[in-house]
């Protein structure tokens, strides 16, 4: 009977050591003594370390695409981007050493990764930058979103995002926190709605009916 494959734990021990020490410092060796395997057996699954690290940017990458290709092609722009922020943060939101890492390496994948993976992976964040971009345009287009640049609010909720797994902990076997789900969609879509200016009215101001029904009395004792 062949024995159970341990990819997935070299690849979440992977992770940990990567964010934990830096990609640089992190080596096959310790990879190895982490989970208990001989090089040999480690080599089996992973070629390079650097294939560890293109599997773990790469599987990032995809699943937020995969949210990208459920937002819906119809509807407003404001319950388009209410609906992507929020997949966005129910999937980061058990994401912890893996997100660190694609945060902490993708700035250096051009030194990390063979020219063509490196490639690859860029193009798949063009894709998502550029969809959203397209999704924030366009609500500010239509009056549905504040007038403001498309790639400021892209990168501030990148930010956002890559910053949540350092303060917020939860098992992925938890499952997806609704409260917060909830609140980090409402302050960004809250920071992007466009401000409503309030209804024009003809009312005089409150008190200054009272104000002028006393002073008609005066101005008649004036005039007499």
């Amino acid at each position: 009977m062949p024995r159970p494959s341990r990819r997935d734990e070299v690849r979440a021990t992977a992770a940990r050591i990567f964010r934990e020490q830096g990609y640089l410092a992190a080596t096959m060796d310790l990879i190895a003594d982490e989970v208990g395997l001989n090089k040999g057996t480690l080599y089996h699954y992973y070629p390079a370390k650097s294939a560890i690290l293109n599997e773990l940017l790469s599987e990032q990458v995809d699943a937020t695409l995969e949210v990208l290709a459920r937002v819906p092609l119809t509807g407003s722009g404001l319950d388009r981007m209410r609906f992507f922020v929020r997949e966005q943060v129910a999937l980061v939101a058990t994401k912890h050493d893996e997100l660190v890492v694609f945060f902490q390496e993708v700035p250096w994948i051009d030194q990390r990764l063979p020219e063509e993976q490196a490639r690859s992976i860029r193009q798949r964040i063009y894709r998502y930058e550029e969809f959203v971009k397209s999704l924030l345009a366009e609500g500010t287009r239509t009056g549905e979103f504040r007038p403001l640049s498309p790639s400021t609010i892209l990168y501030s909720i990148i930010g956002l995002l890559a910053y949540l797994p350092s303060w917020y902990r939860r098992p992925a076997t938890a499952g997806t926190d609704a409260r917060l789900i909830d609140e980090v969609t409402e302050f960004v879509i809250n920071g992007i709605r466009a401000v409503e200016p309030p209804a024009a009215t003809s009312a005089a101001p409150a008190g200054s009916g009272r104000a002028a029904a006393a002073a008609a009395p005066r101005r008649q004792r004036v005039n007499g």
